[in-house]
């Protein structure tokens, strides 16, 4: 009876013991994946950084040029409720009315160079002196060969499926 007792203790130790390991290894692979996982975002959000810190002021400004129109067309949304222009006599010979929105249109329209340089930083005069710069910078597109040039000297080789 000694000899099942123990053998039962003995099974019993085993089976808590092969329980533990495998919980045991099962938190380890659970751990390693969350490290891998914070690894991977860390090494993402590094190269985003590095992207930002390339995107630089040309982009900026391409960005901001191109969204003038929409810029200006908010600025000027207000008018479109217009429905009605009259047309007073001042008594000195003028008339307002007409001329009073074309100064509303027009003072709106001398805004934008200055939302552009608080936005940008950069004055609409800095800006287009840059743009010969800008472009100098720019890819260059490929020379054109002439008609019936081979650019591999003539060893163009035909790609087969194999």
């Amino acid at each position: 009876m000694l000899n099942i007792a123990e053998g039962e203790k003995q099974r019993l130790i085993a089976e808590a013991e092969g329980r533990a390991s495998a919980t045991r290894m099962q938190g380890e692979a659970e751990a390693d994946i969350i490290f891998k996982k914070g690894e991977a975002e860390a090494k993402a959000m590094n190269i985003k950084a590095e992207a930002y810190q390339e995107y630089n002021q040309a982009a900026v400004v391409d960005k901001l040029i191109s969204s003038l129109p929409e810029i200006v067309r908010a600025m000027a949304a207000p008018l479109a409720n217009v429905d009605k222009i009259t047309i007073v006599s001042t008594g000195n010979g003028t008339t307002a009315g007409a001329s009073k929105i074309t100064g509303d249109m027009a003072a709106i329209a001398a805004q934008v160079p200055a939302l552009f340089e608080s936005l940008s930083g950069m004055s609409m005069a800095e800006l287009f002196s840059k743009v010969k710069q800008i472009g100098d910078n720019g890819p260059k597109p490929a020379p054109e060969l002439p008609s019936g040039s081979d650019p591999a000297g003539g060893k163009a080789k035909a790609a087969t499926k194999s």
